[in-house]
Protein backbone atom coordinates (compact mmCIF):
# COMPACT_ATOMS: atom_id res chain seq x y z
CA UNK A 1 0.00 0.00 0.00
CA UNK A 2 2.83 2.57 1.20
CA UNK A 3 4.55 1.56 -2.88
CA UNK A 4 1.13 2.71 -4.63
CA UNK A 5 0.29 5.84 -1.97
CA UNK A 6 4.44 6.28 -3.30
CA UNK A 7 3.26 6.29 -6.80
CA UNK A 8 -0.04 8.56 -6.30
CA UNK A 9 1.85 11.38 -4.54
CA UNK A 10 4.32 11.16 -7.73
CA UNK A 11 2.23 10.99 -10.65
CA UNK A 12 -0.80 13.19 -9.03
CA UNK A 13 0.41 15.25 -6.10
CA UNK A 14 3.68 16.19 -7.63
CA UNK A 15 2.25 16.70 -11.43
CA UNK A 16 -0.84 18.95 -9.82
CA UNK A 17 1.60 21.12 -8.11
CA UNK A 18 3.97 21.29 -11.31
CA UNK A 19 1.48 22.34 -13.80
CA UNK A 20 -0.05 25.03 -11.16
CA UNK A 21 3.07 26.32 -10.60
CA UNK A 22 4.71 26.21 -14.52
CA UNK A 23 1.55 27.46 -15.57
CA UNK A 24 -0.02 30.19 -12.81
CA UNK A 25 -1.38 32.47 -14.82
CA UNK A 26 -2.41 30.63 -17.82
CA UNK A 27 -6.05 28.62 -18.53
CA UNK A 28 -5.14 24.98 -19.12
CA UNK A 29 -8.02 24.39 -21.79
CA UNK A 30 -8.60 21.02 -19.55
CA UNK A 31 -10.12 20.37 -16.21
CA UNK A 32 -7.45 20.08 -14.19
CA UNK A 33 -8.70 21.17 -10.98
CA UNK A 34 -11.49 18.28 -11.59
CA UNK A 35 -9.08 15.63 -12.46
CA UNK A 36 -7.09 16.33 -9.25
CA UNK A 37 -10.23 16.18 -7.25
CA UNK A 38 -11.47 13.13 -8.37
CA UNK A 39 -7.97 11.65 -8.53
CA UNK A 40 -7.94 12.12 -4.75
CA UNK A 41 -11.10 11.26 -3.68
CA UNK A 42 -10.65 7.38 -5.31
CA UNK A 43 -7.56 7.69 -2.98
CA UNK A 44 -8.91 8.70 0.34
CA UNK A 45 -12.61 6.29 -0.01
CA UNK A 46 -10.34 3.64 -1.08
CA UNK A 47 -7.72 4.17 1.62
CA UNK A 48 -10.53 4.61 4.38
CA UNK A 49 -12.30 1.30 2.88
CA UNK A 50 -9.53 -1.18 2.31
CA UNK A 51 -6.44 -0.11 3.33
CA UNK A 52 -7.03 2.31 7.05
CA UNK A 53 -7.40 -1.01 8.96
CA UNK A 54 -4.15 -2.78 8.55
CA UNK A 55 -1.63 -2.19 11.91
CA UNK A 56 2.14 -2.27 10.54
CA UNK A 57 4.29 -4.68 13.02
CA UNK A 58 7.79 -5.23 12.75
CA UNK A 59 9.26 -8.62 12.35
CA UNK A 60 11.48 -10.53 14.06
CA UNK A 61 15.40 -10.10 13.39
CA UNK A 62 15.40 -13.71 12.15
CA UNK A 63 12.45 -13.54 10.17
CA UNK A 64 12.95 -14.36 6.16
CA UNK A 65 16.66 -14.73 6.29
CA UNK A 66 18.64 -17.32 3.60
CA UNK A 67 21.03 -19.80 4.44
CA UNK A 68 25.03 -19.63 3.04
CA UNK A 69 23.76 -22.06 0.54
CA UNK A 70 20.84 -20.45 -0.74
CA UNK A 71 22.05 -16.92 -0.74
CA UNK A 72 24.75 -17.75 -2.51
CA UNK A 73 22.29 -19.38 -5.02
CA UNK A 74 20.45 -16.07 -5.68
CA UNK A 75 24.08 -14.28 -5.99
CA UNK A 76 25.14 -15.99 -8.72
CA UNK A 77 21.72 -16.60 -10.30
CA UNK A 78 21.94 -12.70 -10.02
CA UNK A 79 25.41 -12.24 -11.71
CA UNK A 80 24.78 -14.71 -14.19
CA UNK A 81 21.49 -12.81 -15.22
CA UNK A 82 22.93 -9.05 -15.22
CA UNK A 83 26.00 -10.46 -17.39
CA UNK A 84 23.70 -12.66 -19.88
CA UNK A 85 21.34 -9.17 -20.36
CA UNK A 86 24.32 -7.37 -20.89
CA UNK A 87 26.00 -9.50 -23.56
CA UNK A 88 22.23 -9.30 -25.21
CA UNK A 89 22.01 -6.05 -25.32
CA UNK A 90 25.48 -5.77 -26.91
CA UNK A 91 25.35 -8.45 -29.52
CA UNK A 92 21.91 -7.91 -30.51
CA UNK A 93 20.45 -3.96 -29.45
CA UNK A 94 16.98 -5.28 -30.49
CA UNK A 95 16.67 -7.74 -27.83
CA UNK A 96 16.62 -4.90 -25.66
CA UNK A 97 12.74 -5.80 -24.60
CA UNK A 98 13.86 -9.39 -23.55
CA UNK A 99 17.37 -8.21 -21.71
CA UNK A 100 15.64 -5.86 -19.35
CA UNK A 101 13.58 -7.71 -17.41
CA UNK A 102 16.82 -10.47 -17.27
CA UNK A 103 19.24 -8.11 -16.33
CA UNK A 104 16.39 -6.30 -13.89
CA UNK A 105 15.86 -9.80 -12.36
CA UNK A 106 19.33 -10.63 -12.20
CA UNK A 107 20.04 -7.29 -9.78
CA UNK A 108 16.95 -8.35 -7.63
CA UNK A 109 18.15 -11.91 -7.20
CA UNK A 110 21.63 -10.09 -6.41
CA UNK A 111 20.36 -8.27 -3.80
CA UNK A 112 18.19 -10.85 -2.06
CA UNK A 113 21.12 -12.83 -1.89
CA UNK A 114 23.12 -10.21 -0.36
CA UNK A 115 20.80 -8.58 1.92
CA UNK A 116 18.97 -11.63 3.05
CA UNK A 117 22.21 -14.18 3.68
CA UNK A 118 24.69 -14.34 5.87
CA UNK A 119 26.61 -11.21 4.03
CA UNK A 120 24.41 -9.09 4.95
CA UNK A 121 25.77 -7.72 7.96
CA UNK A 122 29.24 -6.54 6.08
CA UNK A 123 26.91 -3.35 4.86
CA UNK A 124 30.04 -1.72 2.93
CA UNK A 125 30.46 -5.14 1.08
CA UNK A 126 26.76 -5.47 0.09
CA UNK A 127 26.46 -1.45 -0.38
CA UNK A 128 29.59 -2.00 -3.02
CA UNK A 129 28.29 -4.75 -4.92
CA UNK A 130 24.61 -3.22 -5.65
CA UNK A 131 26.10 -0.33 -6.37
CA UNK A 132 28.46 -1.52 -9.05
CA UNK A 133 25.29 -4.33 -10.37
CA UNK A 134 22.65 -0.80 -10.50
CA UNK A 135 25.25 0.89 -12.60
CA UNK A 136 25.89 -1.68 -15.00
CA UNK A 137 21.79 -2.15 -15.41
CA UNK A 138 22.03 1.52 -15.59
CA UNK A 139 24.94 2.22 -18.41
CA UNK A 140 24.17 -1.07 -20.29
CA UNK A 141 20.18 -2.13 -20.35
CA UNK A 142 18.88 1.85 -19.74
CA UNK A 143 18.86 3.95 -23.19
CA UNK A 144 17.49 6.79 -21.75
CA UNK A 145 13.83 6.28 -22.58
CA UNK A 146 12.06 4.49 -19.59
CA UNK A 147 13.01 5.77 -16.45
CA UNK A 148 10.28 4.45 -14.55
CA UNK A 149 11.60 1.08 -14.94
CA UNK A 150 15.08 2.75 -13.72
CA UNK A 151 12.99 4.30 -10.71
CA UNK A 152 11.48 0.61 -9.84
CA UNK A 153 14.47 -1.11 -9.97
CA UNK A 154 16.20 1.28 -7.23
CA UNK A 155 13.15 1.24 -5.03
CA UNK A 156 12.91 -2.46 -5.42
CA UNK A 157 16.66 -2.43 -4.14
CA UNK A 158 15.13 -0.01 -1.23
CA UNK A 159 12.29 -2.18 -0.40
CA UNK A 160 14.48 -4.74 0.27
CA UNK A 161 16.75 -3.18 2.59
CA UNK A 162 13.91 -1.56 4.61
CA UNK A 163 13.08 -5.32 5.24
CA UNK A 164 16.82 -6.16 6.37
CA UNK A 165 16.84 -3.38 8.81
CA UNK A 166 13.04 -2.34 9.60
CA UNK A 167 14.41 1.42 10.65
CA UNK A 168 12.99 3.97 9.45
CA UNK A 169 15.80 5.69 8.07
CA UNK A 170 15.21 4.18 4.77
CA UNK A 171 11.55 5.61 4.03
CA UNK A 172 13.31 8.75 4.71
CA UNK A 173 15.99 8.04 2.47
CA UNK A 174 13.32 7.25 0.06
CA UNK A 175 12.01 10.36 0.22
CA UNK A 176 14.50 12.66 0.49
CA UNK A 177 16.72 10.91 -2.82
CA UNK A 178 13.19 11.05 -4.93
CA UNK A 179 13.75 14.94 -5.53
CA UNK A 180 17.47 14.64 -6.50
CA UNK A 181 16.56 11.67 -8.42
CA UNK A 182 14.05 13.03 -10.69
CA UNK A 183 15.95 16.09 -11.16
CA UNK A 184 18.59 13.63 -12.57
CA UNK A 185 16.46 11.37 -14.89
CA UNK A 186 14.46 14.65 -15.83
CA UNK A 187 17.60 16.06 -17.00
CA UNK A 188 18.90 12.70 -19.02
CA UNK A 189 15.57 12.49 -20.69
CA UNK A 190 15.52 16.14 -21.44
CA UNK A 191 18.87 15.68 -23.55
CA UNK A 192 18.12 12.29 -24.92
CA UNK A 193 14.74 14.00 -26.11
CA UNK A 194 15.69 17.12 -28.04
CA UNK A 195 14.73 16.78 -31.59
CA UNK A 196 11.41 14.43 -30.70
CA UNK A 197 8.36 14.46 -31.46
CA UNK A 198 7.00 12.92 -28.76
CA UNK A 199 8.54 14.46 -26.31
CA UNK A 200 5.69 16.09 -23.96
CA UNK A 201 7.97 18.92 -22.07
CA UNK A 202 11.57 19.69 -22.79
CA UNK A 203 12.54 19.87 -19.34
CA UNK A 204 11.90 16.63 -19.08
CA UNK A 205 9.43 15.88 -16.72
CA UNK A 206 6.81 15.12 -19.79
CA UNK A 207 6.14 11.51 -18.56
CA UNK A 208 5.81 12.38 -15.19
CA UNK A 209 3.32 14.88 -15.78
CA UNK A 210 1.55 14.25 -19.09
CA UNK A 211 -0.42 11.28 -17.33
CA UNK A 212 -2.40 13.69 -14.71
CA UNK A 213 -2.59 16.07 -17.88
CA UNK A 214 -4.25 13.30 -20.19
CA UNK A 215 -6.61 12.46 -17.64
CA UNK A 216 -8.11 15.23 -17.56
CA UNK A 217 -8.39 15.61 -21.32
CA UNK A 218 -10.14 12.11 -21.14
CA UNK A 219 -12.63 13.93 -18.30
CA UNK A 220 -13.45 16.54 -20.92
CA UNK A 221 -14.10 14.49 -23.83
CA UNK A 222 -16.61 12.00 -21.44
CA UNK A 223 -18.04 15.71 -21.12
CA UNK A 224 -18.34 16.37 -24.75
CA UNK A 225 -19.64 12.73 -25.06
CA UNK A 226 -17.21 11.90 -27.42
CA UNK A 227 -15.30 9.27 -25.45
CA UNK A 228 -16.50 5.73 -26.32
CA UNK A 229 -17.17 2.90 -23.90
CA UNK A 230 -14.66 -0.15 -24.23
CA UNK A 231 -16.58 -1.82 -21.76
CA UNK A 232 -13.40 -4.37 -19.99
CA UNK A 233 -11.78 -4.38 -23.87
CA UNK A 234 -8.07 -2.92 -22.14
CA UNK A 235 -8.25 -5.04 -19.15
CA UNK A 236 -8.91 -8.44 -21.77
CA UNK A 237 -5.87 -6.95 -24.12
CA UNK A 238 -3.49 -6.81 -20.73
CA UNK A 239 -4.60 -10.53 -20.11
CA UNK A 240 -2.56 -11.09 -22.89
CA UNK A 241 -0.46 -8.66 -23.33
CA UNK A 242 2.40 -11.08 -23.06
CA UNK A 243 1.70 -13.02 -26.03
CA UNK A 244 4.44 -12.61 -28.41
CA UNK A 245 3.29 -10.65 -31.54
CA UNK A 246 5.54 -12.42 -33.54
CA UNK A 247 3.33 -15.65 -32.35
CA UNK A 248 0.19 -13.45 -32.56
CA UNK A 249 0.54 -11.26 -35.21
CA UNK A 250 -2.68 -9.15 -34.74
CA UNK A 251 -2.30 -9.19 -30.57
CA UNK A 252 -4.74 -6.36 -29.48
CA UNK A 253 -2.70 -2.89 -28.34
CA UNK A 254 -2.68 -1.84 -25.31
CA UNK A 255 -4.22 1.17 -23.06
CA UNK A 256 -1.65 3.35 -24.01
CA UNK A 257 -1.63 3.27 -27.81
CA UNK A 258 -5.37 3.48 -27.84
CA UNK A 259 -5.13 6.62 -26.37
CA UNK A 260 -3.21 8.12 -29.11
CA UNK A 261 -6.23 8.35 -31.47
CA UNK A 262 -7.76 10.58 -28.46
CA UNK A 263 -4.94 12.53 -27.21
CA UNK A 264 -2.54 12.85 -30.53
CA UNK A 265 -3.95 11.43 -33.54
CA UNK A 266 -1.26 13.58 -35.57
CA UNK A 267 0.64 10.50 -33.99
CA UNK A 268 -1.22 7.79 -34.65
CA UNK A 269 1.04 5.05 -36.70
CA UNK A 270 4.11 6.41 -35.31
CA UNK A 271 4.27 3.62 -32.27
CA UNK A 272 3.77 6.70 -30.06
CA UNK A 273 1.89 6.00 -26.48
CA UNK A 274 0.29 7.83 -24.27
CA UNK A 275 -0.48 7.55 -20.46
CA UNK A 276 -3.78 8.72 -18.21
CA UNK A 277 -3.34 7.34 -14.86
CA UNK A 278 -5.05 4.24 -13.97
CA UNK A 279 -7.97 6.62 -13.72
CA UNK A 280 -7.81 7.19 -17.24
CA UNK A 281 -8.16 3.67 -18.24
CA UNK A 282 -11.06 2.92 -15.91
CA UNK A 283 -12.89 5.95 -17.45
CA UNK A 284 -12.19 4.52 -20.76
CA UNK A 285 -14.19 1.35 -19.90
CA UNK A 286 -16.99 2.28 -18.06
CA UNK A 287 -17.39 5.98 -17.63
CA UNK A 288 -17.64 8.06 -14.73
CA UNK A 289 -19.06 4.91 -13.20
CA UNK A 290 -15.64 3.35 -13.65
CA UNK A 291 -14.07 5.28 -11.15
CA UNK A 292 -16.50 4.01 -8.77
CA UNK A 293 -15.77 0.68 -9.29
CA UNK A 294 -12.34 1.18 -9.46
CA UNK A 295 -12.01 1.77 -5.36
CA UNK A 296 -12.64 -2.38 -4.93
CA UNK A 297 -10.99 -3.61 -7.35
CA UNK A 298 -8.02 -1.40 -6.45
CA UNK A 299 -8.45 -1.76 -3.11
CA UNK A 300 -8.40 -5.24 -2.84
CA UNK A 301 -5.57 -5.89 -5.51
CA UNK A 302 -3.27 -3.66 -3.98
CA UNK A 303 -4.64 -4.90 -0.10
CA UNK A 304 -3.40 -8.77 -1.27
CA UNK A 305 -0.09 -7.45 -2.71
CA UNK A 306 0.35 -5.94 0.74
CA UNK A 307 -0.40 -9.49 2.22
CA UNK A 308 1.69 -11.31 -0.17
CA UNK A 309 4.81 -8.91 0.02
CA UNK A 310 4.24 -9.36 4.69
CA UNK A 311 4.50 -13.23 3.82
CA UNK A 312 7.04 -13.43 1.66
CA UNK A 313 9.24 -11.20 3.68
CA UNK A 314 8.62 -13.19 7.17
CA UNK A 315 9.12 -16.84 5.44
CA UNK A 316 12.33 -18.23 5.76
CA UNK A 317 14.20 -18.18 2.57
CA UNK A 318 16.30 -21.39 2.65
CA UNK A 319 14.98 -22.94 -0.78
CA UNK A 320 14.94 -21.05 -4.15
CA UNK A 321 11.51 -21.48 -4.56
CA UNK A 322 11.39 -19.57 -1.40
CA UNK A 323 13.78 -17.17 -2.52
CA UNK A 324 11.52 -16.78 -5.90
CA UNK A 325 8.10 -15.79 -3.85
CA UNK A 326 10.22 -12.95 -2.22
CA UNK A 327 11.85 -12.13 -5.17
CA UNK A 328 8.48 -12.44 -6.91
CA UNK A 329 6.04 -10.31 -4.43
CA UNK A 330 9.11 -7.45 -4.88
CA UNK A 331 8.45 -7.51 -8.44
CA UNK A 332 4.76 -7.38 -8.01
CA UNK A 333 4.68 -4.39 -6.00
CA UNK A 334 7.16 -1.84 -7.04
CA UNK A 335 5.44 -2.63 -10.75
CA UNK A 336 2.52 -0.39 -9.13
CA UNK A 337 3.99 2.56 -10.32
CA UNK A 338 3.36 1.06 -13.93
CA UNK A 339 -0.02 0.50 -12.65
CA UNK A 340 -1.16 3.80 -11.61
CA UNK A 341 1.01 5.82 -14.48
CA UNK A 342 -0.69 3.88 -17.39
CA UNK A 343 -2.91 0.77 -16.85
CA UNK A 344 -3.34 -2.58 -16.67
CA UNK A 345 -1.46 -3.60 -20.16
CA UNK A 346 1.74 -1.98 -18.73
CA UNK A 347 1.51 -3.82 -15.42
CA UNK A 348 0.98 -7.06 -16.79
CA UNK A 349 3.69 -6.71 -19.65
CA UNK A 350 6.80 -5.19 -17.51
CA UNK A 351 5.81 -7.19 -14.47
CA UNK A 352 4.99 -10.43 -16.32
CA UNK A 353 8.20 -10.23 -18.34
CA UNK A 354 10.26 -10.34 -15.30
CA UNK A 355 7.73 -12.81 -13.10
CA UNK A 356 8.72 -15.15 -16.47
CA UNK A 357 12.51 -14.64 -16.26
CA UNK A 358 12.11 -15.15 -12.68
CA UNK A 359 10.14 -18.57 -12.83
CA UNK A 360 12.47 -19.74 -15.41
CA UNK A 361 15.29 -19.62 -13.23
CA UNK A 362 13.99 -21.12 -10.61
CA UNK A 363 12.63 -23.91 -12.84
CA UNK A 364 15.51 -24.26 -15.07
CA UNK A 365 18.51 -24.29 -11.82
CA UNK A 366 16.91 -23.45 -8.89
CA UNK A 367 15.60 -27.54 -8.63
CA UNK A 368 19.56 -28.38 -8.05
CA UNK A 369 19.81 -26.60 -4.90
CA UNK A 370 16.35 -26.95 -4.08
CA UNK A 371 17.44 -31.33 -3.78
CA UNK A 372 20.64 -30.42 -1.56
CA UNK A 373 20.47 -30.54 2.24
CA UNK A 374 20.89 -26.63 2.94
CA UNK A 375 23.18 -25.81 5.70
CA UNK A 376 21.73 -22.80 8.00
CA UNK A 377 25.39 -20.63 8.53
CA UNK A 378 23.38 -18.59 10.18
CA UNK A 379 23.86 -20.64 13.26
CA UNK A 380 26.53 -23.14 14.20
CA UNK A 381 25.95 -27.01 13.12
CA UNK A 382 29.06 -27.72 12.68
CA UNK A 383 29.28 -29.49 16.34
CA UNK A 384 30.49 -33.04 16.60
CA UNK A 385 28.22 -35.58 16.50
CA UNK A 386 28.62 -36.72 19.94
CA UNK A 387 27.17 -33.58 21.14
CA UNK A 388 24.42 -33.12 19.35
CA UNK A 389 23.09 -36.64 20.81
CA UNK A 390 20.70 -36.48 23.73
CA UNK A 391 22.58 -37.24 26.86
CA UNK A 392 21.42 -41.04 28.97
CA UNK A 393 19.43 -39.28 31.93
CA UNK A 394 20.31 -40.38 35.71
CA UNK A 395 17.52 -43.30 35.94
CA UNK A 396 18.81 -44.56 32.83
CA UNK A 397 22.52 -45.31 33.60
Amino acid sequence: MGLYNLAFAFFVGFSGLYQTVKAWTLDPGIPLFTAVAICYFVQVVTWLLFWSGGVPHRLPTSAGQADGRTAGWAVKSGLLLLVLAVAMAAVAPDSMPVANPVGFVGVVLLAVGLLRGPVARHRFLWGVVLLIAFAVYFTYLFTGFGRIVVGTLALALLVMSAHRDQRRYTKLLILGGATPALLFLAGLRATASQGSPFTVDQDGFGSAISPLRSFAQLLRLEEAGLLPRGWGETFANAAVGLVPRAVWEGKPIGFGADLVTFLSPELVGTGHSAAALTHGEWLYNFGLLGLGLMVPVIGLAVRLIDRLLAWASSSPLTTPHAIGAYAGAIVTAVGLFDLLWVGSFTYVVRGGARLLVLAAVILVIGWRVSGQAAPNHLFDQRRPAAARRPQPTARAR
